[in-house]
């Protein structure tokens, strides 16, 4: 860990700007798409991507590999190979929703990718010296995101100059998003919970520099963001992160916990005495996790008694786990999910309008058949085999760093980053499907390159 104390390297210097763009890259996921490659055409991180690539290319020096993950991500193509080849005769003449079964395989083998080569390239960065780049770029992103959230903040209210620019970012940042969001923050996301995803990377790189102030200034900042975000899937992955971060910093001062505790136990005791506050806690929260808003149902149609989206989710995860208890080994395929979807569905399920429409081949309004987690797609499309595997990459670097995560040093602070980021990565999984993850293939070349040692 010594060499977090000498000077930058003069390559690391010159690949700074760089770096600090592609973090900033991932927080852009409405982009205009101009590339014919499926869901990544929206990501800002794809089309800075091509700038990274030529950097390592013209660099004389050569690309280091961390053996194991080689071997595993070796291992996970194969599989996902195999999966191709065992359901290859479904594959071929499958067509749903104006997609064929190659089609998607091949973009989702893109998505697949990527993570592996976006993992390389931060490995090698950091290696380089380029940490305090990735640090820096994801305080920038921070800052963006909350310019961003002001100008929105703004709009909500009609407030003259920021409705108008708000508006004029809108035709770049949400080139292909509706206003449903309108009164949930985006920021520079395609919708409230792409934001928490963004956040679960930009929040714990973006207090590894820095003084206490800009750490608490971090904290805050991210504390709001949440709350207008009324993301269930944020304020949950955020709640668990700022656990992380609470025993990162003071894991050897225990007492500070307990003081912590027992002065929000007795706040929260009073305010609860109270019961105009009473009742407002209670029923906010209430609805938040009943209906993924304080205020109520999403759905205002009249007659509505339940969250069309839960019962949307529910019936996605259960047909995600049919195909795996089908295909129990390799799966149903990369990308096939959307195809084996109306046949796992239940009769229960099409009461809401969302799963009828996912299962209609003639309604192409939406957009395809989404499982909803990650663990659930990835069971279903890559059996067990293909899960483990995953997990193996993830689940060992989080676990190291965790041991090592500390506020007192900034490699102690970095595998508190990592740590914190793996950790919402798989606590996302269970809500978001995408491979899309930038930020958590980042996170797994920084732990990784953390623990790397030269050979001698």
């Amino acid at each position: 860990m010594s060499a977090f104390a000498r000077p930058m390297p003069v390559a690391a210097v010159r690949a700074a700007p760089l770096i600090i763009i592609l973090i900033v890259a991932t927080i852009f996921n409405d982009l205009m798409p101009l590339l014919p490659v499926g869901e990544l055409s929206k990501d800002g991180f794809v089309y800075v991507l091509p700038l990274a690539i030529l950097y390592f290319l013209v660099q004389p020096s050569h690309l280091a590999i961390p053996r194991t993950f080689f071997i595993l991500t070796l291992a996970f193509m194969l599989v996902i190979i195999l999966g191709v080849v065992d359901n290859f005769s479904e594959i071929s003449t499958v067509w749903f929703k104006g997609r064929s079964g190659m089609s998607r395989v091949i973009t989702q083998a893109m998505a697949v990718a990527l993570g592996p080569l976006v993992v390389l390239m931060f490995f090698n960065f950091a290696i380089r010296g380029g940490l305090p780049a990735i640090s820096q770029g994801a305080w920038i992103a921070l800052l963006l995101m909350s310019g961003v959230a002001l100008f929105e903040v703004g709009s909500w209210m009609n407030l003259p100059g920021l409705t108008q620019g708000y508006e004029a970012m809108s035709v770049v940042i949400h080139a292909e998003t509706s206003e449903f969001y309108a009164d949930r923050l985006r920021a520079t996301a395609f919708e409230s919970s792409w934001a928490a995803v963004m956040l679960t990377f930009i929040f714990p790189f973006a207090i590894t520099q820095g003084s206490g102030r800009r750490v608490a200034l971090v904290t805050v900042l991210v504390i709001v963001l949440i709350v207008l975000a009324q993301s269930r899937t944020a304020m949950l992955v955020i709640a668990i992160q700022m656990i992380l971060f609470m025993l990162g910093y003071f894991r050897h001062r225990k007492d500070f916990f307990i003081h912590g505790a027992t002065v929000a136990g007795l706040a929260i005791m009073v305010m609860m005495m109270i019961p105009d506050v009473q009742k407002s806690v209670l029923e906010k929260g209430s609805n938040l996790v009943r209906y993924g808003s304080m205020d109520g149902l999403i759905d205002p149609t009249p007659g509505v008694s339940e969250n069309v989206s839960n019962v949307t989710r529910l019936a996605a995860i259960r047909a995600g786990l049919s195909m795996f208890e089908g295909k129990p080994v390799l799966g149903v395929g990369l990308g096939q999910y959307g195809f084996h979807y109306p046949n796992h569905i239940r009769a229960e399920d099409l009461r809401s309008w969302e799963v009828q429409s996912y299962a209609t081949a003639a309604d192409k309004g939406l957009s395809w058949p989404p499982a909803y987690s990650l663990h659930v797609r990835m069971l279903a499309e890559t059996g067990f085999l293909g899960y483990l595997i995953w997990l193996a990459m993830i689940v060992p670097v989080l676990l190291r760093s965790a041991l090592q995560a500390s506020g007192s040093s900034y490699a102690g602070r970095l595998h508190l980053a990592v740590a914190m980021t793996l950790t919402g990565w798989l606590m996302l999984g269970a809500s978001i499907d995408s491979f899309r993850f930038f930020g958590g293939w980042i996170a797994l070349g920084v732990g990784l390159a953390l623990w790397w040692s030269r050979p001698r």
